[in-house]
């Protein structure tokens, strides 16, 4: 199955660690002024979505084909970044990286939180800071000895978790929709969690990961 990339208006990740999450088999849209941050890297993307309000020049789209561009208005129920997310599916991606929507407006990230609330969420979100991904059953998380790792709830609950590796474990937290492990630390450079019941989301910034 494709993997789709979706590239969003906000502060994605420099460059270099932008072109290191995508391959060439990848299919990439971008929504809005996320095409700003793809032609900023050099990436042209297969597709582009959105109203195109905060695009820094709408001219730039003149140099794609006319079938890869769909203009949306301005009043819609969806996000740009709902459109794009529909627009890979619709090109048969199953699995999605976000990147992008760093330090943009608070609902625009809450916006984006609840994406991985809901059925089907992204594999993972890029900021220009963190990576952002969801835990359910078993995982393995890498990083610098020491270096930080949230994790907040997402979805409904009830929520059951257990790790071991962490400099403050999850097995006796009493987890809620408002809870949050604020800057927990790995004590090695690998920690397991085990999401029993729930969905829980990770948050590791760049500069902990290996």
């Amino acid at each position: 199955m494709t993997r789709g990339i979706l590239l969003i208006g906000g502060l994605g990740p420099d460059t270099d660690k932008l072109k290191k999450l995508i391959n060439t088999d990848n299919l990439i849209c971008a929504a809005d002024s996320g095409l700003d941050l793809a032609l900023s890297a050099g990436i042209h993307p297969d597709g582009i979505v959105g109203d195109m309000d905060s695009l820094s020049d709408k001219s730039l789209l003149n140099d794609f084909p006319e079938e890869s561009v769909k203009i949306y208005p301005e009043d819609k129920d969806e996000t740009d970044t709902e459109l794009g997310l529909l627009w890979l599916r619709r090109h048969g991606c199953g699995d999605i990286l976000i990147i992008g929507g760093g330090e943009g407006r608070l609902e625009h990230t809450l916006a984006l939180k609840n994406l991985f609330a809901g059925d089907n969420p992204p594999a993972a979100w890029y900021t220009a800071r963190e990576k952002i991904w969801s835990l359910e059953g078993r995982h393995s998380v890498s990083g610098l000895p020491g270096s930080t790792i949230s994790f907040v709830t997402a979805g409904g609950g009830p929520w059951e978790v257990s790790s071991r590796g962490l400099q403050w474990e999850l097995d006796k937290v009493e987890w809620s929709v408002d809870t949050i492990s604020l800057s927990n630390r790995l004590k090695s450079s690998n920690a397991k969690i085990t999401v029993h019941r729930g969905r829980l989301l990770a948050i590791q910034p760049f500069d902990g990961l290996l």
